[in-house]
């Protein structure tokens, strides 16, 4: 109970460089990590200085719970995250054998538990992820400096806990944490247009001024109190970016960013805005992880096995040889691609570059491969190109996983790696349910999408002339989880201060429409939230 309570509450972990002070590294490791090094860079990737350390699984856990950095606010969702991977590793239902962490420079924390092999082939793996977060242009806007960043939200998030009280602050997260996955990452690169213009304008610029409230004469040492220097800062800066944005036609209009929009329209305190402008920068941040988490598995799996497997590498320190580290490695490769019916990330990333990486180096692909019809003539297809090391560079710079699945996921990809639809029949077994190419596509392209969450729109934010938020609900054949509509819309009232609506439709897809008239500070979401008829809203218009 003493690890739960400490998770709840938050204490730091740290010391002194923002890491855990991990456990020494052997010497067989210690002396292999600079070839590893080396072998990764001379095959191409360019990564950036990278610490390597080893843990033990709670330790692991404990970063792991924190999404790579022990450094944030306090808050009870880490400690339920803990339990989870704890109850995992003890029922062995999952085991973490590394953690990578984007910063610069990027962190690997390695498993105390690790063979030798296991652990060459973990910095191997460890040196493809931060290649590809160095490299891709999805984590071109994100900070590398968010270690500090991260333990500096902390900081000024437990401060406003000690003056307006733990339970307070806590609620008002639990609010924000709700609307989350509310967010456009795209957005982020509308913001830096508009910082960057700011940065180069000229001081004298006639920006409006921020409004003051009025100080009664004689009432003087009211000012501070009334316009703290701070909030009028705030002000102002959000008057220069909204001028600047009108100008650059960006950011005009919220879309499915309503994080964002209330992070800029909500009427909060400057405590609740400044924990706002944090959590919205940190989900920005981890958003390009969960838009390329398929592809980004998919390369660090493709790097460790050319590493491990066509450079030999995982014989290093063998003591038996070359034949047993490679059956140690393929086992341990088997279970990080197993799970044949369940479309696995990890195996369903390496096997696109894979078939990339055959298919340039063959020349299939262009005009010509398109028209051929002849079976036998594309089976045994080969220009002899060898452009497959060049284009999964490509690939991995500039793809995200809904666009690689859409250009790259081909029929013969989809049988050669048999990349089916299964069906579990009830005596535990399952059977091909389609082969069909298209819409097994379809599926895959709609899971990824949005990180397969509903796409949710802000269609008005002055509904009925009455400052209501309408939402829209873009459908694509399945329905929205009740409670959990409830629970974002009960957030967004709280936050917004006025009512909220969410169109969308039922499973006989009739149409709905989700009123939430008051926002609560509580979990009792289901008194505030109504489902309405469009017939019942009309009335409820009237």
């Amino acid at each position: 109970m003493a690890k739960f309570d400490k998770f709840m509450h938050g204490a730091p972990i740290l010391n002194g460089n923002n890491t855990i002070p991990g456990l020494k590294l052997t010497k067989e490791l210690n002396d292999l990590i600079p070839k590893i090094f080396k072998a990764v860079k001379d095959f191409g990737c360019d990564y950036p200085p990278t610490i390597v350390e080893k843990l033990r699984y709670d330790e692991i856990s404990e970063i792991a719970a924190y999404g790579g950095f022990p450094c944030r606010y306090p808050h009870w969702r880490w400690g339920m995250e803990y339990e989870e991977l704890q109850k995992g590793y003890e029922l062995n239902l999952h085991r973490i054998y590394e953690m990578v962490v984007n910063t610069t420079p990027v962190y690997l924390y390695c498993l105390e538990s690790n063979s030798l092999l296991d652990d060459v082939t973990v910095v191997a793996h460890a040196l493809g992820h931060a290649d590809f977060f160095k490299n891709n242009i999805f984590f071109s806007q994100t900070s590398q400096n968010m270690m500090n960043e991260l333990a500096n939200h902390g900081t000024r998030i437990r401060r406003y806990m000690a003056r307006w009280g733990a339970e307070r602050v806590t609620a008002f997260l639990d609010q924000l944490l709700r609307i989350e996955t509310l967010i456009d990452p795209a957005k982020a690169w509308e913001r830096k247009h508009v910082d960057d213009l700011l940065r180069t304008t000229k001081e004298d610029r006639d920006f409006k001024f921020a409004p003051r409230l009025k100080v009664a004469e004689g009432h003087d040492y009211m000012e501070p109190y009334l316009n703290p220097p701070e909030w009028i800062k705030k002000n102002q800066d959000n008057i220069n970016k909204s001028e600047v944005a009108a100008e650059l036609g960006v950011l005009t209009e919220s879309t499915k960013d309503i994080f964002g929009f209330i992070r800029d329209n909500a009427p909060l305190k400057p405590w609740q805005a400044d924990i706002v402008d944090m959590l919205y920068e940190e989900t920005m941040y981890f958003a390009p992880q969960r838009m390329t988490k398929m592809l980004n598995e998919g390369w660090a799996s493709y790097i460790d096995f050319n590493m491990m497997a066509r450079q030999g590498m995982a014989s290093w320190g063998q003591k038996e040889g070359a034949s047993a580290g490679i059956i140690e490695y393929s086992i341990h490769k088997m279970g990080v691609l197993g799970g044949k019916y369940s479309m696995n990330p990890y195996k369903l990333g390496f096997s696109l570059f894979l078939d990339i990486e055959d298919r340039w180096n063959k020349g299939k692909f262009g005009v010509e491969w398109e028209e051929c019809q002849d079976y036998e003539t594309r089976k045994n297809w080969d220009k002899k190109l060898n452009l497959g090391h060049e284009k999964v560079f490509e690939v991995r710079k500039y793809y995200d996983d809904v666009t690689a699945l859409i250009e790259f996921f081909t029929p013969e990809l989809c049988e050669e790696y048999e990349f089916f639809e299964w069906k579990l029949e009830p005596n535990g077994e399952y059977v091909l349910a389609s082969r069909d190419h298209k819409k097994i596509k379809k599926q895959l392209i709609r899971k990824y999408v949005n990180g397969g969450l509903p796409e949710i729109k802000l269609a008005d934010h002055n509904h009925k002339g009455k400052g209501y938020l309408m939402l829209e609900h873009a459908w694509e054949g399945r329905s929205l989880h009740h409670p959990y509509v409830k629970g974002v819309l009960n957030a967004l009232s709280y936050l917004w201060k006025n009512e909220v609506f969410l169109t969308s439709k039922s499973e006989n897809q009739d149409e709905i429409i989700y009123w939430c008239p008051e926002g609560s500070s509580d979990f009792d979401d289901e008194k505030n939230v109504t489902v309405l008829s469009r017939e019942e809203y009309e009335d409820l218009r009237s």
